[in-house]
């Protein structure tokens, strides 16, 4: 019993921490530098997101604090793909749960549901926004033109005068705060809001007093712009970077259009509002420069202008048959037409007598046909979609012919067309046309479907009436050759090129082997094999179903001492290749000998120690003790100096394999858990001795699983007899590796650690609780 009660507390106590644990993964969104969306569950996703939205504000402004917060453009974006998924779900589960109404009728409700559908998947943006979306775009003043006569002057502003003629000088000024110029002996000008031709008259009557021959035109003065003034402009309402901006003074109102990257989603491009000294001083319409070029709206700005992009009142989407399908932005009192237009027009294929239009109502919606006679006067709603079907892919006159004449093809279908007219249309029939079988494939009104048959030659002798065609009938005159099999015979094996070729009546043996570019090299000519299949009529299963045939040939593909071999349908002609006409393959040898390098294997029998003989032998400092050999990258314990010399007991090459001849090496290297590894010259055979000359075994050490590897690659571990340790014999060159004790640590965090303790507290707690009782 008290078992139990300790488990279920175990339960409890597990859940109460699930609970913690879940309520301490709220994610704080003050600081987002180390968030990875990719690691947050759904439910944390909605939470971030309600959390960033908390003070009101749009879509575009939340992601731009998630990225003063800290959070990287990689994974704001990452944020708003994960976002867009949970909510198309929630979505999608929403709408499943929510059952139809009854009323509406199924037809009609699949036809509200295909309109809105066709427009959603043709027109997903707004028109007009990729304008500003354009990454390869740079839409900047231009500095470098003529000084402007309207451009107002302003502080900071770099006034250039030359004054030329009789009196030659350059001026150059930059206005001050105060909006005046210093002219040398002139005095003070004041051109803060003149124009540059106002200023120019301002600065000329100045200079008169200096230079009295510029009243008599011996003396000339211009005025040009050096720098320009930066101004600052702002833009608010429904943009994507609202703020403001510190501009040149020669920017345009589309220049700051650009520069805010746009309206956000729910921004207005045909009511974009100027404000200055706090009045409406124009109303700019996007869209004449985007439909028709026309830059009438990109007027100069002033310092401290507003521009405003209010929310839209008006969008309609148009997709199907239309030239360009999209959301557009319309006026009040603009037609369906003027939105066709804007669309670009519509498609050669569209059906032009209708367009079907699916609104939003009060409680549902619903969808109307408006024909073309209203196109101009009909105004659609607010969130209207518009969709032009196509045209139907079908014909009103159109027949058609196949088969087994001159020009098979489409026809028009004239009043009283008939069967043979038809055929004489096509240039007539060709010379293996089928005559008594021919075919009609025809769609009845009622749309099914039939096959007429008819017998040509008895049309032709009158026999049989000719038939008379009916619209989108398909007529098929048959070919003899349609219905006889296709026949083919296969060759295959040493010729140039085998395959599968058509068999005609008459080829022999030596025919095929000519067509398929006769014999390769290697082919064995003397042992042609023929396979053909029997034809057995009987209803006896056989045994025997192929039988074979040998031919010798030579190589001008005549037979010897044979006639010539007739084919027949699906023989199949195989071409062996020469017993003992072939490569054997090579053997890759490298390390110490004269002459590294492939070797092509001479015999079948061929062994290692003649491999290294025909490579010249071993070097001086080459050891043939240790060679190692490697078959499929698999080491072969083979041992070159023992070998008989009758071969009985040496080792067979094999193509592929490959022998590396070592060097000779004096030393004994010592690794692993020693206190000092190192190379150690051979003296002695004692593998103790080399341990304790590096300096002996470390504490982490496990002298039990140490090891010896030989220069032949051959490992040799330390035996054990009873408490009795074997250790190997020590060969120059060989490597002893002293391997350490694998712990298996258990890693805790401080989580798990308080996880644990309050189980074990609430346990010990229920525990002494129950023993009291």
């Amino acid at each position: 019993m008290r078992l139990r009660y300790i488990i279920i507390a175990l339960i409890i106590s597990v859940s109460l921490l699930k609970v913690q644990y879940s309520y301490s993964q709220t994610i704080s969104v003050d600081n987002l530098q180390n968030l990875k969306v990719s690691k947050l569950s759904d439910q944390q996703v909605l939470d971030v997101w309600k959390r960033l939205q908390a003070s009101g504000v749009s879509e575009d402004v939340a992601y731009q604090q998630a990225m003063q917060r800290g959070l990287p453009a990689s994974e704001v974006e990452a944020f708003k793909l994960r976002l867009a998924e949970i909510q198309a779900s929630a979505a999608k589960s929403k709408m499943a749960s929510i059952k139809r109404a009854p009323d509406i009728a199924p037809e009609r409700r699949d036809t509200i549901k295909t309109v809105i559908e066709q427009v959603q998947k043709s027109s997903p943006t707004v028109y007009g926004y990729e304008f500003f979306n354009n990454p390869k775009l740079t839409f900047e003043p231009n500095i470098r033109i003529a000084t402007p006569k309207n451009y107002v002057l302003g502080p900071d502003d770099e006034v250039i005068i030359n004054v030329t003629g009789l009196n030659e000088t350059t001026i150059t000024r930059k206005i001050t705060p105060d909006g005046t110029i210093q002219l040398p002996y002139a005095g003070l000008v004041y051109l803060n809001g003149l124009t540059v031709e106002t200023a120019y008259n301002s600065i000329r009557n100045k200079l008169v007093r200096i230079y009295p021959t510029i009243s008599s035109g011996q003396t000339k003065v211009d005025i040009s712009l050096g720098n320009v003034r930066t101004i600052r402009v702002t833009i608010i309402g429904e943009v994507k970077q609202p703020g403001t901006y510190s501009i040149s003074s020669l920017s345009t109102l589309f220049n700051a259009l650009y520069l805010s990257q746009g309206p956000s989603q729910n921004g207005s491009l045909r009511n974009i509002e100027l404000i200055r000294n706090n009045r409406v001083v124009r109303t700019v319409d996007f869209y004449s420069f985007l439909q028709q070029g026309l830059l009438t709206d990109n007027v100069s700005l002033h310092d401290q202008d507003v521009i405003r992009f209010p929310v839209y009142k008006k969008r309609v989407a148009i997709a199907g048959a239309v030239k360009r399908p999209s959301t557009y932005e319309l006026s009040a009192a603009e037609t369906l037409q003027d939105l066709i237009n804007y669309a670009g027009g519509l498609a050669d294929q569209a059906y032009r007598s209708a367009a079907k239009v699916s609104q939003y109502g009060e409680k549902e919606r619903s969808v109307r046909d408006v024909p073309s006679g209203l196109f101009d006067r009909y105004v659609p709603l607010n969130a209207d979609s518009v969709y032009f079907e196509a045209i139907l892919n079908r014909f009103t006159n159109r027949v058609v012919i196949a088969g087994a004449v001159y020009r098979p093809g489409l026809f028009e279908l004239t009043p009283g067309l008939s069967l043979i007219q038809l055929i004489e249309k096509a240039d007539g029939l060709r010379d293996d046309a089928f005559l008594t079988r021919g075919f009609i494939k025809r769609t009845n009104s009622n749309l099914q479907k039939e096959i007429v048959s008819f017998d040509l030659s008895k049309i032709k002798n009158g026999s049989d009436r000719d038939i008379l065609l009916a619209r989108e009938d398909s007529v098929v005159i048959l070919s003899s050759n349609d219905l006889k099999e296709e026949r083919k015979v296969t060759i295959d094996g040493l010729v140039q090129n085998p395959g599968i070729y058509t068999f005609r009546q008459g080829m022999t043996i030596q025919d095929i082997i000519g067509i398929a570019g006769g014999f390769s090299t290697a082919a064995a000519k003397q042992r042609v094999e023929i396979s053909r299949i029997l034809k057995d009529e009987s209803n006896v299963v056989a045994n025997q179903l192929v039988k074979t045939y040998t031919l010798e040939l030579d190589s001008a593909l005549y037979g010897i001492n044979t006639e010539p071999f007739l084919l027949e349908p699906l023989d199949y002609i195989y071409i062996p290749r020469l017993v003992n006409y072939r490569a054997i393959g090579t053997v890759s040898i490298t390390g110490e000998v004269l002459f590294p390098g492939d070797y092509s294997i001479q015999k079948r029998d061929e062994t290692a120690n003649e491999i290294i003989s025909r490579a010249g032998g071993l070097t001086p400092y080459g050891v043939l003790q240790y060679a190692q050999i490697y078959r499929n990258g698999i080491r072969i314990e083979e041992n070159l100096t023992a070998a008989d010399n009758s071969k009985a007991d040496a080792l067979i090459i094999m193509a592929g394999d490959s022998i590396v001849i070592p060097r000779q090496n004096l030393y004994v290297e010592v690794k692993g858990a020693v206190n000092t590894p190192q190379l150690l010259r051979y003296s002695r055979s004692g593998f103790k001795y080399y341990i304790n000359a590096a300096g002996g075994i470390t504490q982490s050490a496990k002298l039990k699983s140490a090891y010896i590897q030989y220069p032949n690659g051959i490992n040799r571990p330390i035996k054990h007899f009873l408490f009795f340790r074997i250790y190997p014999k020590v060969e120059p060159g060989s490597t002893i590796t002293v391997p350490e004790k694998q712990g298996v640590g258990i890693k805790i965090g401080v989580g798990e650690i308080s996880a644990l303790t309050s189980i074990l507290t609430a346990v010990v707690g229920l525990i002494a609780i129950l023993a009291v009782k």
